[in-house]
């Protein structure tokens, strides 16, 4: 087997689309156990396996499906390379975000500079890059690719220092528990913004994990991490929601506003305040109501006054 099979098996797939149109129905995802969902990265799957270098157990046993998952991953096992080769994989973002949208496969640079090239791609179109429902040699710029990829499939030396401590699970806590909660969150789960990994926290993960056909470990693994920040269409590295100090606003998040939302219930609240950890509209509605009858500034952020007036002295 060589790189070259890799592209050959790509190139027999030129023109499949998926059926019926916008369906994501693919002969890729019957393969890989997930039909009717994005493809992009499945096929990629597909390939590789059909071409004798089947891929790592990324975010599932046959590869990865989400585009964030593989990044995460990838980086994870210091995989980024900056020269590809022909077979190499390829993963894009759009916008400069910080976040995967789509995947290919390397074919060739068109130009001396390296500033263009070909690549193989599945559920792409010509005014659709990265949802398109087919399969097609493009052209792309190397402006929009987040990182160029030698998977384990294709380079079996051993890795210089790998980055393994970076799961989270039941027992964990801090910032980055806080913003795995706001994702969570911002998907329409029902959970605490506290920043600490709990019960709570642990099935919801592994609600997630079942509802994405993903092992049901309650464990939050990078890959895992980008399947979820995938579904919430977010950057891989949310910004850190401020939790604590003098002043919290509406979009903030963490212990510090539950304590807001306890303080707002114990006071009167009327309605009654979700006790989430985030501060929303309700929030918001509550705390300036709160404001106006103790003739504070009616502004909706919980500053010294107000937090003295909700007898909050300890953030």
């Amino acid at each position: 087997m060589s790189r070259q099979s890799i592209i050959d098996t790509a190139a027999a797939e030129n023109g499949t689309k998926e059926s019926p149109a916008n369906s994501n129905k693919t002969k890729y995802g019957q393969w890989y156990g997930l039909d009717g969902e994005k493809w992009c990265a499945i096929f990629i799957s597909f390939v590789y396996h059909h071409a004798g270098h089947p891929l790592e157990a990324i975010d599932r046993p046959k590869g990865y499906q989400s585009c964030q998952s593989g990044f995460n991953f990838w980086k994870r096992k210091n995989r980024f390379i900056t020269d590809p080769q022909p077979g190499d994989i390829v993963l894009y973002d759009w916008g400069g975000d910080n976040h995967c949208d789509h995947t290919g496969i390397f074919v060739r640079w068109i130009d001396a500079e390296k500033t263009r090239f070909q690549s193989w791609e599945g559920n792409t179109a010509q005014g659709n890059d990265s949802d398109g429902g087919q399969v097609m040699l493009r052209e792309r710029k190397k402006t929009a690719v987040a990182a160029f990829v030698t998977p384990l499939a294709l380079d079996s030396s051993p890795l210089s220092n790998p980055n393994t401590d970076d799961t989270l699970e039941k027992g964990d806590m801090g910032s980055t528990v806080t913003v795995l909660q706001k994702l969570l969150h911002d998907l329409g789960f029902k959970i605490t913004v506290d920043g600490v990994f709990g019960n709570q926290t642990e099935t919801i993960i592994k609600t997630f994990q079942q509802k994405h056909s993903l092992a049901v470990t309650g464990i939050v693994t990078p890959e895992v991490l980008g399947v979820i920040q995938e579904e919430a269409s977010l950057p891989d590295v949310p910004e850190k929601k401020f939790t604590s100090g003098a002043f919290i606003k509406k979009g903030d998040s963490g212990a510090a506003v539950i304590s807001i939302q306890q303080a707002l219930n114990k006071l009167g609240a009327n309605p009654v305040v979700g006790e989430d950890g985030v501060f929303g509209n309700d929030t918001l509605t509550a705390v300036k109501a709160f404001q106006q009858r103790k003739n504070l500034k009616a502004d909706g952020i919980v500053g010294p006054a107000t937090f003295t007036a909700l007898g909050i002295t300890d953030i």
